[in-house]
């Protein structure tokens, strides 16, 4: 993001609950050595309350001195290049209301109407005696966030974004992002080899966009039908990778969904041992590897997956 829209990204996160727990800067030669952007950069490092518990879903604001003004902005979700993260909240009306409000304001905004997908298909009819049992979600995509924000009616999966009850609007850390691989190239497997993740439970790959709540909120035409899996890292039911792959023809904006360009641009990835992984990125065909300490001055690998992706993985 432009480094003027660091008070009010500030403020945006914090009313969900994402505190600073890290800050760090490169100059220009490092920023361009790592990430590929020569510009002056200063990051913070926000962590919510539901982070506590398996270490996933921080977000980081990195703020460029000069910054390239394109974004995925409100670009549909099915896009190749897209990303865009995913947030649990046990009020979504209240969400909404106020986002209503906020999305007033921006220059570029969307916000999708509030869609409800039941859980058991086909539906069973909704009464007094039997409730709605699903998610409710409603998405806001703007030049600088683009959330998922997502409600569990009538069940509940444990550990699958961990909620904040204190927080104003009841919500959890980033429960998953989401990447969008071109047409027809559905591939997971440089990231269950290279990164060692496997297929989530409830996630198997399978074809959809057949359904109406899902043209809603994905805002696709009638027939537009995509390929998804659900990932994760072993034995972790949080912080999640969804990886898309549209049987439609769909715009290509991988350009700018990279470090340097305002918004969502850079997915990380934490490991225990960087070295071993590194060579592992290789062999599964990784490009543009380059390996440095980051702002944080933590050993950080940055790449560009065979999906044409930007990554960042981090040792502890």
């Amino acid at each position: 993001m432009p480094a003027s829209e660091r008070a009010a990204q500030l403020e945006f996160w914090d009313s969900f609950g994402y505190s600073p727990v890290a800050e760090g800067s490169f100059s220009i030669t490092q920023s361009e050595k790592l990430y590929g952007h020569a510009s002056n950069l200063s990051s913070i490092r926000l962590r919510h309350t539901g982070s506590d518990a398996f270490s996933t879903g921080f977000v980081r604001l990195q703020c460029w001195e000069k910054i390239n003004q394109r974004s995925l902005g409100d670009k549909k979700p099915l896009v190749t290049g897209s990303r865009w993260m995913g947030m649990y909240t046990s009020d979504i009306l209240q969400v909404r209301d106020s986002l209503e409000g906020f999305s007033s304001g921006q220059k570029v905004a969307w916000l999708s109407p509030l869609v409800s997908a039941p859980l058991v298909k086909p539906p069973p009819v909704i009464s007094l005696r039997e409730p709605f049992v699903g998610l409710r979600e409603t998405l806001f995509f703007s030049d600088l966030v683009r959330i998922a924000f997502i409600q569990r009616g009538g069940f509940d999966r444990p550990g699958f974004g961990t909620i904040d009850s204190s927080l104003p609007y009841s919500n959890s850390e980033g429960s998953h992002a989401n990447i969008v691989q071109p047409t027809k190239s559905f591939d997971t497997k440089f990231y269950k080899n290279a990164l060692g993740m496997e297929t989530a439970p409830f996630g198997e790959a399978h074809d959809s966009g057949d359904e109406l709540p899902t043209q809603v909120a994905l805002r696709l035409d009638s027939g537009q039908l995509f390929r998804v899996e659900r990932l994760r890292a072993p034995e972790c039911p949080t912080g999640l990778l969804q990886v898309y792959s549209p049987y439609f023809d769909a715009p290509d904006y991988r350009e700018i969904s990279r470090p340097g360009y305002m918004g969502l641009s850079l997915y990380c990835f934490r490991v225990s041992d960087l070295a071993p992984v590194v060579e592992s990125l290789k062999r599964e065909g990784a490009q543009n590897l380059v390996t440095e300490f980051n702002e944080f001055g933590e050993s950080s690998c940055v790449f560009v997956a065979p999906d044409g992706y930007t990554w960042c993985i981090t040792g502890e």
